[in-house]
């Protein structure tokens, strides 16, 4: 479970990512494409917390525009939080208006920084990979990129947009497509273990090496020999291939059902 402890009530929305990617995914794809679906429905969509358009113009200078601004509720809330004995230094971190909310240019060059107004947490061993929205058209920018290590840190996250292009308009919305960030979850071992690589030219001298290849031959004659009526190309329709192999195999190999590619209303 992903816990969202917020600050603000205005805080970044969050959506559990899906497939179809609100519908503007290629369908072909999301129809057949395994790799491509597991990606879209990682984790979670971050919408912005405010309406906002924001234009680059060079180094740290930016024009922008918050339409929806953050009230100071996270101070109040705070402030009622806090307990007397705690509050000795609370001015010094909370100011009258609550956290800070942006900051243009601040962290580096091009680079915006908006508060989240929340606090994340999984579970042990689990750290969440934040980054830009998954197969989702580039726009004027992009997340920087970083595993936040949410088992533990409990403390409030903030986006870092890095602009790519000048004198762009960047509409973020907060109760429009597409979402701003995605967030998907990590454990540890993924970035914290000792990985090494092992790299040679496939061969059939080991039993390890003999299941790689008996495996990616029979993926194959299955996808591209077997009774698949997709045609492989448009110059040659006899040419065909079985567009479900991959939701066959994996059926056979992990379980479950190979209806899982077919999109919400799609019955064909």
């Amino acid at each position: 479970m992903l816990k969202v402890w917020r600050l603000h009530p205005s805080g970044c929305p969050i959506v559990p990512a899906e497939k179809t990617l609100q519908g503007t995914a290629h369908r072909g794809g999301v129809r057949w494409c395994g790799p491509f679906t597991n990606a879209n429905k990682a984790g979670w969509w971050i919408f912005p917390p405010v309406d906002v358009d924001i234009i680059w113009k060079g180094g740290s200078d930016f024009e922008y525009d918050v339409h929806t601004p953050y009230s100071d509720a996270d101070y109040h809330l705070i402030r009622f939080l806090i307990r007397e004995e705690e509050a000795a230094d609370v001015d010094r971190w909370l100011p009258k208006d609550g956290r800070t909310k942006f900051s243009w240019g601040l962290l580096e060059e091009g680079v915006v920084q908006i508060w989240t107004g929340c606090i994340f947490e999984t579970p042990p061993g689990w750290g969440l990979h934040i980054r830009s929205p998954i197969n989702i058209p580039p726009r004027p920018f992009h997340v920087m990129e970083a595993v936040l290590e949410t088992d533990w840190l409990r403390y409030d996250i903030w986006l870092n947009i890095a602009f790519d292009r000048r004198n762009e308009v960047a509409r973020l919305r907060r109760d429009e497509w597409p979402p701003v960030a995605q967030v998907v979850p990590v454990p540890r071992e993924t970035y914290d273990a000792r990985w090494q690589i092992a790299d040679e030219l496939l061969h059939r001298n080991t039993p390890e090496a003999n299941e790689a290849f008996e495996f990616f031959l029979q993926y194959n004659q299955k996808k591209f020999a077997g009774s698949g009526t997709d045609p492989l190309s448009e110059d040659d329709p006899s040419v065909t291939k079985d567009s479900a192999t991959y939701y066959k195999e994996r059926k056979r190999v992990l379980g479950g059902s190979e209806d899982d590619r077919l999109a919400p209303g799609d019955d064909s």
